[in-house]
């Protein structure tokens, strides 16, 4: 049995896949790592992962474009594997540091962590406005969240782009099926049930993106629909919400004044105007049309499956008895 199952789901990363996994079992670690790939790709990323199933333990399983879930497919993945612990990571990052797994890790040897995040840098030729996103969500300084430090709901965060959690918590508390955000809720989860939360500034992975207007509009809008939730509604009732913002703003403003990107100063405004409306619309989605929430959102397909944004949180709560402030430790 191997000690660390890396759960990799994949769509159409045929020019990242190869390199992603040679750093993946170059890690220097004293563990036994499997991978298991999920992949939903109609391009060449499978056949290229696939080689890697030769001399190194790894699988590669078909999951349907239309069936898959940024929660329930990991959950799908995590059944498949048997490493005590379970690290999930996007496909497009790009790892430069052999120690990497065994940082992001070496925290869950505590049985009191529940999951570890690790911190994202932007790659060379990321836009100054997700260059300045991703430096300002993923500070220098390592942090632990738990209840009982009087960490807020309202300030934890979590991201599965880059993080692993231990097994025998995800057996008691799996990572839910909705639209977005389903890490930051497990995260919730885990510290209502006692739990800590990790962040780790020195498990390091480079990683960027670069929206549109419009798709930045969609991700947003995703966000909003589930975040309120996660949250409480404290990130976006006032003046929390504005107060937020305004930090955020002033904070990029400085940022790109010392790095000379004034120019990018005007459009960043537009573009943050354009988050701030996705989100806006998001919270709203209870009130829309099925059609008119698949055009807005980025994943569209989830609405032929669900009829909700966080289908199954009812259930949860009700199994667990958050709400009573029993605990699962």
């Amino acid at each position: 049995m191997s000690d660390i199952s890396i759960v990799l789901p994949t769509r159409n990363n045929e020019d990242n896949i190869g390199g992603l996994l040679s750093k993946i079992f170059s890690q220097k670690v004293d563990r036994g790592i499997e991978v298991l790939v999920l992949d939903s790709s109609d391009d060449r990323t499978p056949d290229i992962a696939s080689e890697y199933s030769e001399n190194e333990n790894l699988r590669v399983v078909r999951v349907e474009p239309e069936d898959y879930n940024y929660g329930g497919t990991r959950n799908y993945g995590a059944s498949l594997t048997s490493g005590e612990y379970i690290v999930f990571i996007s496909t497009d990052v790009d790892i430069r540091d052999e120690f990497w797994l065994k940082k992001l890790t070496a925290p869950l040897k505590n049985p009191l962590v529940a999951g570890v995040y690790g911190r994202q840098l932007p790659k060379v030729g990321a836009t100054p406005l997700e260059e300045f996103f991703i430096k300002y969500t993923y500070p220098e300084d390592g942090k632990e969240y738990y209840l009982q430090n009087n960490v807020k709901i309202s300030d934890f965060f979590f991201s599965n782009t880059n993080s692993a959690i231990s097994r025998n918590v995800w057996k008691k508390i799996p990572l839910p099926e909705m639209l977005k955000s389903e890490d930051q809720e497990w995260a919730k989860r885990s510290l209502l049930a006692g739990y800590k939360i990790v962040y780790e500034s020195k498990a390091i992975v480079y990683h960027s993106h670069y929206y549109t207007l419009k798709t930045v509009f969609q991700e947003y809008f995703d966000s909003g629909a589930t975040l309120p939730y996660v949250y409480n509604d404290d990130r976006i009732a006032p003046p929390n919400f504005l107060k937020r913002g305004l930090e955020y703003e002033v904070a990029q403003f400085r940022y790109f004044m010392e790095k000379g990107y004034l120019k990018y100063i005007p459009y960043s405004i537009l573009y943050d105007f354009m988050k701030f409306l996705g989100y806006f619309f998001g919270t709203k989605y209870k009130y829309m049309p099925i059609k008119l929430k698949k055009a807005l959102c980025k994943k569209s397909n989830h609405w032929d499956k669900y009829s909700d944004a966080i289908p199954i949180h009812d259930d949860f709560n009700i199994k667990y008895n958050f709400s009573s402030g029993e605990n699962l430790i």
